[in-house]
């Protein structure tokens, strides 16, 4: 769940078998520099160095699966011309097999040419054809389709609205994939979702997102309208918006959004970073992975992405590479599992455990101070940490104000700390049994009859310290203060 845990899934996506159908196209980058304005318009002459062909759209989400070390199986269609000659030859460079592609002479291929002047995008010319592809080439590829996806781990439907996911077409994929319990992820196109009824994962970005419910997104509240009207047209499973530089947030039927923050990056070109996330997010779910798991590893990967300059996949040793730079914070989060063969270790060497919990809700003065006095009593600090559900059950609906993800990381920051473990339960004797910590300390006007663990640590061997508040520094006074500001 957390970054070094979520590094040991990344070995699961090899091999994994991902059918890919959707909208093929050939993304043609136009390398150049611009020095001087023409003298026959107000424009720049861009100079070109070299022109290089990469496949887009569906082919974009087919290579960043080979790239992740997963198998991709493209469905798609392309022209009889020297576009299509040009993309067979791009899949084939990126290790993409091409028996899916279906060769015609009906329409186009797709192709998008980007101008490009050193590390920004001057000029896109797309030629394309939007119309709903023909029903003998549109029943050819759903043939090719049916038949891949009985080999398949995943599916992915990539609708860039160029004809080829039609509702037919979609709504025979996703019934045939559930009869096979195979998980469909779409990245959706335009105002009607209806076609993706039944889909496990729908991923559109903020503006797919608006324009499909009809509201405008301005803050957290309109994102649960949105979200809850796109939900209820499509009955989907789980709904992850990609909100760029808020990262992505992630909802599901009867359950709180999760909502996770981006990771920082100097963001140079976002082209296809969309592909990057729902080709992650299938290969991490067909590897066993979570559905907030699956998305942390496709928020991280959109994080590399970005910080590339046009439409490019991003590799397996990237993704790896981007989860190890925000340690050595990710590997003092613990899952319960791990957290016990901690323990475990540090008994053996004899390490004087000091043991804490708390929600800790808008990080202030005092659980710092709090937290560094703990420290001073023992050898390693251990905080456990309400869950958002549990912190909801103990402080209400409306709490906890940052998502248990984040505060996890922000308290794994601080130097005091030693390791932060994530419990769901409203008090912390399972913890408590799994660390037996030597001291196990209380922060608040306690008497020592009061404390409801304290049998509980003393019978494992250990004893509860209590440290006194600092007054007037909490999370509830500070919420007060800035509530009254506003008022």
């Amino acid at each position: 769940m957390f970054d070094v845990h979520l590094k040991k899934l990344i070995p699961g996506f090899e091999g994994k078998k991902i059918m890919v159908i959707g909208d093929l196209m050939l993304d043609e980058h136009i390398w150049s520099s611009v020095s001087r304005i023409s003298p026959e318009a107000p424009v720049v002459v861009a100079d070109v160095s070299r022109i290089t062909h990469v496949p887009g759209g569906c082919g974009n989400v087919a290579a960043n699966i080979s790239a992740l070390t997963g198998t991709p199986q493209l469905i798609s269609f392309i022209g009889r011309d020297s576009s299509g000659d040009k993309l067979m030859r791009a899949l084939k460079n990126n290790g993409i097999p091409t028996g899916g592609i279906i060769v015609t002479g009906e329409r186009p291929t797709i192709l998008k040419s980007r101008v490009i002047a050193g590390s920004q995008q001057v000029v896109r010319v797309d030629r394309e054809e939007r119309s709903l592809a023909s029903e003998n080439l549109a029943g050819k590829v759903l043939s090719k389709a049916l038949s891949a996806l009985k080999k398949a781990d995943a599916v992915i439907i990539s609708d860039y609205g160029k004809g080829i996911v039609s509702q037919k077409t979609c709504q025979a994929l996703i019934k045939a994939a559930k009869h096979l319990k195979k998980p469909v992820l779409v990245d959706p196109k335009g105002k009607e979702y209806s076609k993706y009824h039944g889909a496990t994962v729908l991923t559109p970005n903020l503006l797919e997102a608006e324009t499909a419910a009809g509201i405008k997104i301005t803050d957290d509240a309109s994102l649960q309208r949105a979200a809850k009207a796109i939900m209820e047209e499509t009955k989907v499973s789980y709904l992850i918006i990609t909100r760029g530089r808020d990262g992505l947030s992630v909802f599901q039927p009867g359950n709180p959004t999760i909502h996770i923050p981006a990771i920082p990056r100097e963001v140079f070109d976002i082209t296809g970073a969309g592909d990057t996330v729902i080709a992650t997010i299938a290969l991490a779910l067909a590897s066993g992975a979570s559905i907030v798991e699956a998305a942390m590893l496709g928020n991280f990967a959109a994080s590399v992405k970005v910080s590339k300059i046009a439409t490019q996949p991003v590799y397996r040793s990237e993704l790896e590479e981007a989860l190890e730079e925000r340690e050595p914070a990710g590997k003092k989060i613990k899952s319960r599992k791990d957290l016990a063969e901690v323990s475990k270790r540090l008994k053996s060497e004899n390490a004087k455990i000091v043991f804490t919990n708390g929600c800790f809700d808008i990080l202030h003065l005092g659980h710092v101070r709090y937290l560094k006095e703990a420290k001073k009593l023992g050898d390693v600090l251990i905080v456990g940490l309400n869950s958002d559900s549990s912190v909801r059950k103990l402080k209400g609906p409306d709490r906890p104000y940052v998502s248990e993800l984040e505060r996890a990381e922000i308290l794994a920051s601080l130097e005091c700390v030693d390791y932060v473990s994530i419990f769901p339960e409203t008090r912390p004797d399972n913890l408590i049994k799994i660390v037996r910590p030597n001291i196990h300390v209380k922060g608040g006007d306690y008497s020592m009859d009061e404390l409801p663990e304290k049998n509980l640590v003393e019978q494992l061997g250990g004893r509860v310290v209590v440290i006194p508040p600092i007054k007037g520094r909490s999370t509830t006074n500070i919420i007060a203060k800035i509530l009254g500001r506003h008022k």
